[in-house]
């Protein structure tokens, strides 16, 4: 018969022998399958990427993301200062010069035209700008 430090040495080598083998079983059954690849799946649609989008309302931009409305492209670059940042591209012009356009991030009343679209600011923060689409030159 093993005294009290044999009995907790054989308690050690079965505790690290049986972890091992616990964790193997969990891992090979269905359901720890099946929460893994639940799992996996909002992880991956967590990190999906916020895409710009324009829709006939309102331009949503995302930062450093080129959206072309009409004849203009915009790329939002973020806030410095209070100040919405971003960099229009005139398409009939030069399509591959950016003129750089600063414009304050308050919502209330602000209006901007960017290119022959006039836009009011619905909200703005340093990952994404929401713009509202007044009207286009030619179209009002």
């Amino acid at each position: 018969m093993p005294n009290k430090k044999g009995w907790l040495a054989i308690f050690f080598i079965f505790f690290c022998l049986a972890v091992p083998f616990g964790i193997t079983y969990y891992v090979s059954t269905p359901a720890s399958k099946e929460r893994f690849e639940h799992w996996r799946e909002r992880g991956t649609a967590a990190n999906t990427v916020a895409r710009s989008q324009v829709s006939v309302k309102q331009l949503l931009l995302v930062r450093n993301d080129r959206v072309t409305f009409k004849n203009t492209s915009l790329v939002f670059k973020g806030l410095e200062k209070d100040q919405v940042m971003l960099d229009l591209y005139l398409l009939e012009l030069d399509p591959g010069y950016a003129y750089p356009q600063r414009f304050s991030r308050e919502t209330n009343g602000n209006i901007v035209r960017l290119g022959d679209v006039t836009y009011s600011v619905i909200s703005a923060n340093n990952t994404s700008l929401t713009l509202k689409i007044l009207g286009a030159m030619g179209t009002d």
